[in-house]
């Protein structure tokens, strides 16, 4: 039975609302405005890596295309078309065909040289059209998504047209309700079912390893060739919870495997030390032995080099790995648990390179302590108002939500006038404000996750040195780059000498002002733009002056070089900004201080970082009682781990409430039960 259409009419009129905002404030189209934010949506579900708007419509020719990516590492294209309404409306089999149809269409004229060269080269949708007729021997897979801001009928069976000629294409649609279903969710993806039945297969012959509890292990022979399509299929979303999905083949290990794939494929099984999988939920059957007929949530959290590997053997080199056979543990995770669990799992099975453990988990202390923050830090409210707000940060997916899930509709509105929904931010959002300003915007053009890596890497180097940096005064100053970063985003698109490529002039122009200010040995006033929670127009003036020097230095590509979005990826465009820009106006020295000043800054941070972290400790250590203190030194006695100083503060701990350990002695009892766990001590 269909849902009742007001539902629908509901979420359609609650979503569209922020596009018509967004594009109001913007000056942007509705359609526009819509096709980025579904983009968004994509990359943060991990559909596509990254995108680049290309708006082009010719309707004499049947011709349409929105966006695309291009990924030369493994040849795959994704062009997206969007199908956008004004109202609420259902979208049929007719209509997904027809939308599709006028991007397969433009991608087959652009296998001949005529068609780009007769459009205009500053359209982003040139790029496409040069893209697709210098690489279309090197593309391996064509992606269409149809992107519609309308409803899958329940008659709707999905796109029946044929792709181009002689190239493996995939259809995918990503309508309103799709979309809805994830959104209201609790989960932070849709779910990913992988039938091993499909096509008349039997299942995976697996062995029952362990089971306790909730938790349930198999041991799995898995044929390479499987893993290989499975990650074709299903991409980066097998990888969300691996630290490594990005290494890929930049190690010896990756050599290594590669050499084992090419020269001995029987011994694989043998040399390799296989994948580490997690799932939700699988599906046994014991009709001929027992075999894992299906799983959902699959999760490959160690062994994404193996992954890649193969994947890449099948795809460039065409090896059809028949005689190539993986080891896999595969463990059923509740989803309560997953969060605190997987990251463990990945944690200890990641052992063949030296990565910090779990940098990209949401559950890192930096995570847990940006989210704190962001609850409990209130921003001043903007001039003309008086409502303070919070910036919140959504360390989970969906939590914003969530958060919001079970209140009555009055609780709703106060949420949301204390938490906008345009002042919540990702770790994907973090990411890209901080590398941006850090002086790497070609990083940033690297893509949301891609970027991620790089940033997380580089926070948990900072935070293994000294986590006191990472304090109220660093997350003003988030917010306010965070600020001067969406503003230029919002005031590029209205220039008259803009026409496309925003990603990447706005990472640029962030990352020149940084760049510029921290080599004249100043620091940018970031409290100010902080107080005031908005960029004042003198300071928009330059960020746009420099926006246009910007635009025009990376559109200036190289011999050789054709496509703006790829040149961008490349520390040689950023060499070339910089040398475009050398001097920033004498208009930035009323929002630059010393270096002194600023120095004297952070160490003021730092010191009341201190004492918040003194207060948090005691406030820890008391709050586990003296009892589990006691068991602590119980577990010392039989293990005899523990030093004397050790000793003798958990004694004073185990004697709670009696005695009451100082600020110091708990910021060590912290530090004591770390190193306890790491020993073999569990709660």
């Amino acid at each position: 039975m269909s849902e009742p259409i007001n539902v629908d009419e509901e979420f359609f009129r609650s979503w569209m609302q922020e596009i018509y905002s967004e594009a109001q404030v913007r000056e942007g189209f509705h359609e526009s405005m819509f096709t980025e934010r579904i983009c968004e949506f994509l990359v943060d579900e991990a559909v596509v890596e990254n995108y680049t708007i290309c708006a082009y419509r010719k309707s004499s020719s049947g011709l349409k295309v929105d966006a695309y990516n291009y990924d030369p590492e493994d040849g795959a294209l994704d062009i997206f078309i969007t199908d956008f309404h004004s109202s609420c409306d259902r979208l049929s089999n007719t209509a997904i065909s027809s939308a599709v149809k006028r991007a397969v269409r433009f991608f087959e004229r652009s296998l001949g040289s005529d068609f780009y060269t007769g459009m205009e080269e500053s359209h982003p949708a040139y790029e496409l059209a040069r893209l697709i007729y210098d690489y279309s021997s090197s593309v391996t897979k064509i992606r269409f998504l149809l992107i519609s801001n309308a409803f899958l009928s329940s008659r709707a069976t999905g796109v029946d047209i044929e792709g181009p000629e002689g190239f493996q294409t995939v259809f995918e649609v990503w309508d309103l309700g799709r979309i809805r279903r994830i959104e209201q969710s609790a989960r932070a993806r849709e779910d990913v079912v992988i039938d091993f039945e499909e096509g008349g297969g039997k299942g995976l012959p697996c062995l029952p390893a362990s089971g306790v509890g909730n938790y349930q292990s198999y041991l799995i022979v898995m044929p390479g060739r499987l893993i290989a399509s499975l990650y074709d299929k299903y991409g980066e979303r097998l990888l969300e919870q691996n630290v490594r999905t990005f290494l890929q083949f930049r190690s010896k290990v990756n050599k290594g495997i590669r050499n084992t794939i090419i020269n001995e494929p029987s011994m694989f099984f043998a040399y390799n030390n296989g994948i580490t999988a997690t799932a939700d939920e699988v599906v046994i059957s014991n009709d001929s032995g027992m075999n894992i007929t299906s799983v959902r949530n699959l999760q490959i959290v160690n062994g994404g080099q193996t992954t890649a590997s193969l994947y890449a053997e099948m795809k460039k080199s065409k090896n059809p790995l028949d005689d190539v056979f993986v080891q896999v543990k595969l463990s059923v995770i509740p989803d309560d648990d997953s969060e605190v669990v997987v990251p463990k799992i990945s944690e200890y099975a990641n052992t063949q390179n030296k990565v910090s453990a779990a940098d990209f988990f949401s559950n890192h202390p930096f995570h847990l302590r940006v989210e704190s923050i962001s609850r409990r830090l209130w921003a001043p409210a903007p001039e003309g108002t008086n409502q303070d707000t919070h910036w919140y940060y959504e360390r989970v997916r969906g939590q914003f939500l969530n958060a919001q899930a079970h209140l009555t509709d009055s609780k709703k509105r106060k949420f949301l006038i204390e938490n906008p929904r345009s002042q919540m931010f990702t770790k994907t959002d973090l990411a890209k404000y901080e590398v941006a300003w850090s002086g790497a915007p070609h990083l940033v053009s690297l893509g949301a996750q891609k970027n991620f890596v790089k940033f997380a890497e580089g926070v948990a180097r900072e935070w293994e040195k000294s986590e006191e940096g990472f304090n109220d005064t660093w997350y003003k100053d988030l917010i306010s780059k965070a600020l001067i970063y969406r503003s230029i985003d919002k005031q590029v698109m209205k220039q008259p000498w803009y026409g496309g490529y925003k990603a990447n002039i706005v990472a640029y122009t962030v990352g020149v002002l940084a760049s510029r200010v921290r080599e004249a040995r100043m620091e940018f006033n970031l409290e100010q733009v902080w107080r005031l929670q908005r960029v004042p127009d003198d300071l928009m003036s330059l960020l746009l002056e420099l926006a246009e020097i910007v635009n025009h230095t990376i559109q200036d590509t190289p011999l050789g070089i054709t496509n703006v979005t790829e040149y961008c990826k490349r520390e040689q465009c950023w060499k070339a900004v910089l040398e475009a820009i050398p001097n920033l106006p004498r208009s930035i020295d009323s929002w630059v201080l010393g270096r002194a000043a600023a120095k004297q800054r952070v160490k003021e941070a730092r010191q009341e970082r201190k004492i918040d972290n003194g207060i948090e400790a005691q406030t820890w250590v008391l709050g586990k009682g003296g009892s589990y203190w006691q068991s602590v030194l119980d577990w010392n006695v039989r293990e005899q781990v523990l030093a004397g100083r050790d000793i003798s503060i958990l004694a004073v701990a185990a004697k709670i409430p009696v005695k009451i350990p100082t600020e110091r002695q708990c910021i060590a009892l912290v530090e004591i039960v770390e190193r306890a766990k790491d020993e073999g001590f569990f709660e």
